[in-house]
């Protein structure tokens, strides 16, 4: 006599968490989440990164007015980050004159956080992978 057995695997849901422990998906859930988070951000830091970057290029050329429109967006964008940086640290003050060296620093600080960003994500990546090993197992 044949048996059908479509119905022993109908409830996906059910199977998945009889089969896991719950501790085990909500790591899963949680880091996939994380891991879309910090991507998400490392995307925005890349494109403010550029912006800050063009920022400082456009303020060395001489013949770009940065209060037009497409110069003042830079300005706009990035303004505030490089104004806390600018009052965090000062200008270096030499014999007759002084050296700005927070837009620098700031963008610098741009590239730690970058840095960091991609660090957590590898850290995110080992923990689904070993926890996908544990599932399979």
């Amino acid at each position: 006599m044949v048996t059908i057995n479509f119905f022993n695997n109908f409830n996906l849901l059910i199977a998945s968490v009889e089969t896991f422990d719950i501790t085990n998906i909500f790591v899963e859930e949680s880091s996939v989440f994380l891991l879309n988070l910090m991507s998400y951000f490392y995307i925005i830091l890349k494109f403010y990164k550029v912006l800050c970057y063009s920022k400082m290029t456009f303020d060395w050329l001489p013949m770009i007015n940065p209060y037009v429109w497409p110069f003042s967006f830079f300005q706009l964008m990035t303004g505030p980050y490089f104004a806390f940086w600018s009052k965090i640290l000062p200008n270096l003050k030499l014999e007759k004159s002084s050296i700005e060296i927070s837009g620098i620093i700031a963008l610098e600080a741009l590239n730690a956080f970058i840095y960091f960003c991609v660090r957590f994500t590898n850290i995110l990546i080992v923990i689904l992978e070993k926890n996908s090993a544990i599932n399979n197992i």
